[in-house]
């Protein structure tokens, strides 16, 4: 058997809650989980430098730019792209997994590097409240983004 629930913080959650709500709530199925719209995941993606310098801190090469995935936009859902998106999210859940495993990768796939610049790119999707209370203005305006855990990093071992 299998019993599905209204989204508790969508339109209709919010309206007919005070009649599924105990029910769900004694019965143990009312959960937190919050998978789809309307209010979906927001877009996330790593944008970093790489940074190739002599031993007096000129730069020796021009930087090169990447991002992480590199399908940023976030409508790509194949598999192989969504395993690049989970991989991303785990690793920003905790800075040092950045320092101990994103850095030196990066670092061996670009041979004379000496860092690297970090960031986190959030695009914030707007709730869907927000969206129809000020539907006659163009979606990519509600966007916004932030760019978050900022940080260099270097390639050189501590000796």
């Amino acid at each position: 058997m299998m019993i599905v629930m209204g989204n508790g913080s969508s339109f209709l959650g919010r309206y007919l809650g005070q009649y599924y709500f105990p029910v769900a709530n004694t019965t143990g199925v009312n959960t937190t989980w919050n998978f789809f719209s309307p209010d979906p995941a927001h877009i996330m993606y790593v944008h970093y430098i790489v940074h190739f310098e002599d031993d007096y801190g000129n730069p020796s090469k021009d930087p090169k730019e990447y991002f992480y995935p590199e399908q940023k936009d976030g409508s790509n859902f194949a598999m192989n792209v969504r395993r690049h998106n989970y991989m991303m999210r785990f690793m920003i859940i905790d800075p040092t997994r950045v320092a101990q495993f994103f850095v030196p990768w990066v670092c061996k796939q670009n041979p004379g590097s000496t860092k690297v610049q970090f960031a986190l790119i959030l695009n914030r999707i707007p709730s869907l409240d927000k969206v129809i209370t000020l539907k006659d203005t163009p979606y990519s305006d509600l966007l916004t983004t932030e760019e978050l855990n900022q940080n260099v990093y270097s390639c050189q071992k501590p000796s």
